[in-house]
C-alpha cells in the first residue's frame, strides 16, 4: 500500500467519524498483510484531529545539492588565468564557496593538477 494511498484511506475513515481502532480494523480488513500498524493509523488520526488536512508528503527544507556550478567553474577558471600563484583559499573567499569545492572545481571540472612544488 502506498504511503499516500494509505493517509488517504485514513483521511476518508477520520472523516466518517471512525476511531482509529474502527479504522485500523477496516483497513486491515480490506489490506490483509499491506495494511499500515495501528500504530501509523492512530499517528495519522491524531494529525487530523490537529488540522492537518492534505495527505501529501509535506515539503522539507534542505542543503542544496551542491555549490558547483557552471558560474562557480567559471569565476574559479577566470581567478587561476588572471593570477596562476593564488591559492586556494584565496579562490574560495574570492568565490565564497568552500575550499572543497574549489579543490573539485580544479581536479574534476577544470582538469587543471599542480606542475611545480615551488
Amino acid at each position: 500500500m502506498e504511503p499516500v494511498e494509505c493517509r488517504a484511506v485514513i483521511w476518508f475513515l477520520y472523516l466518517k467519524g471512525r476511531t482509529p481502532r474502527e479504522t485500523f480494523d477496516e483497513i486491515k480488513e480490506t489490506y490483509g498483510v499491506d495494511a499500515p500498524s495501528y500504530d501509523l493509523v492512530k499517528r495519522w488520526h491524531r494529525e487530523f484531529k490537529h488540522g492537518r488536512n492534505s495527505v501529501e508528503t509535506a515539503p522539507r527544507p534542505s542543503r542544496p545539492p551542491s555549490a558547483i556550478d557552471e558560474a562557480s567553474v567559471r569565476q574559479v577558471e577566470a581567478a587561476i588565468l588572471e593570477d596562476r600563484r593564488i591559492t586556494i583559499r584565496q579562490i574560495a573567499q574570492e568565490v565564497n564557496i568552500s575550499t572543497g569545492s574549489v579543490e573539485t572545481i580544479i581536479h574534476d571540472h577544470l582538469y587543471l593538477h599542480k606542475v611545480s612544488a615551488r
